[in-house]
């Protein structure tokens, strides 16, 4: 299969302000961190988790690829499990619009007046990925995947931060769907945070003996809403055949803001088969 850049599709999938809450800067331990078991950190970075139901977010971003830049906003609709509403603006004009669910991608793209719309598989097939959209709802929340192992991971303390560490972390059988082989084994590292257990850095990557690529992202910034903590700043770094960095902040974030998310094809847009640049 021809690998085109994994640019479009994995912008558009991470993508995925200054609102009444307080901002919670990070504090450094003065005194050495305590030795603490893996099950004991994955719990309490499980229980430290921002839970919602649904979430509203307007963001801002920059992206270098290949020596360019460049910089755009769009809108974030996320029902947990369910739905990932993505709309994408540059020049104050709608570019983009995206729709994902568990098994279903749909793109409208208004510059080329195309639409693609596929299973999830095949656009894993497309792009010679594996995400599902446990993986990206994660990426976005800035919260640990739902429905994988957590039996697997090994604790250490590093640069003044907790970190989980696991070389075989596979998806829950019972959430594995039938139709589909999905045997993706991932190698997976987590930095917390000593004082609120919030992941920090994360870093992904698929065992394959092939695949070189490899997802890092680091989060900053949190907000307090309602009790919990959620990331302002969302850096990400994707490194391939060719290296992507991203730079998001979320300027507007509402939890459990119930939205709509339309998604009309116009009658004059002509089906693509794949996603353009």
């Amino acid at each position: 299969m021809n690998r085109k850049t994994l640019t479009p599709l994995l912008l558009l999938l991470c993508l995925l302000s200054f609102v009444s809450c307080k901002t919670s800067k990070r504090q450094v331990m003065s005194v050495p961190l305590k030795e603490q078991g893996a099950d004991y950190l994955f719990g309490q970075m499980k229980k430290n988790e921002f839970k919602f139901n649904r979430i509203s977010l307007k963001f801002s971003a920059e992206v270098e690829s290949n020596n360019q830049n460049s910089s755009f906003s769009g809108n974030v609709y996320l029902v947990k499990d369910s739905m990932m509403w993505i709309s994408i603006q540059k020049f104050g004009l709608e570019a983009v619009r995206v729709l994902i669910t568990p098994d279903s991608a749909k793109m409208i793209n208004r510059i080329n007046k195309t639409f693609f719309i596929s299973t999830f598989s095949k656009v894993n097939e497309l792009f010679n990925t594996d995400f599902d959209f446990d993986i990206l709802q994660s990426i976005i929340s800035g919260n640990d995947f739902e429905y994988y192992q957590n039996d697997v991971f090994k604790a250490t303390i590093e640069n003044k931060l907790y970190r989980l560490s696991t070389i075989g972390r596979q998806k829950l059988k019972k959430y594995v769907q039938a139709d589909t082989n999905y045997s993706m084994v991932l190698i997976q590292d987590l930095w917390l945070d000593p004082q609120t257990f919030k992941i920090l850095n994360t870093q992904l990557k698929e065992i394959k003996t092939q695949d070189k690529r490899k997802i890092m992202c680091d989060y900053s910034d949190f907000l307090q809403i309602d009790k919990q903590m959620f990331p302002q700043k969302l850096d990400f770094t994707i490194m391939d055949e060719k290296k992507l960095h991203g730079a998001i902040t979320f300027t507007r974030i509402s939890p459990d803001k119930t939205e709509s998310f339309p998604f009309n094809i116009p009658k004059t847009y002509t089906e693509s088969n794949k996603i353009k640049n």
